[in-house]
């Protein structure tokens, strides 16, 4: 299943980092056309497995459920060919209040290589086949 954008956000993600790509500022045309790139890859990647997602401050955030106030389980950005990922520690290993776990990659497939650790990391996607394979 495709990333699907939170319904408490109008635009798809697709539209919204479109529009980063398209503008006259270089640093957000970087982001826009990075993170497009990703969400491509994860679309491709990712047939079944529901993911949500919303942006602040140019970042994507990864969620379970439609749901704005849920867990930001994964959080991803993309600038300057540097792909950044962070994840929450779940509660029961985390060693305090709302710890992530953050690290960065030079390369898609090194990012997505890193996604998918934690996609899983975060247990938001237990149910996950596509993770389990």
């Amino acid at each position: 299943m495709p990333l699907i954008r939170n319904t408490g956000q109008t635009k798809t993600l697709i539209e919204f980092y479109t529009e980063l790509k398209d503008s006259s500022d270089y640093t957000s045309q970087g982001v826009g056309t990075h993170m497009l790139n990703w969400i491509e890859r994860i679309n491709q990647e990712f047939k079944v497995t529901k993911i949500w997602g919303l942006t602040s401050l140019y970042r994507l955030i990864l969620q379970a459920e439609d749901n704005y106030a849920s867990t930001n389980h994964v959080i991803l950005m993309a600038i300057d060919d540097e792909y950044y990922i962070e994840y929450q520690i779940p509660k029961e290993s985390a060693p305090w209040e709302n710890a992530f776990v953050k690290g960065s990659a030079a390369s898609l497939d090194e990012a997505m290589r890193m996604l998918k650790i934690a996609m899983v990391n975060s247990k938001g996607w237990d149910d996950s086949a596509e993770l389990k394979s």
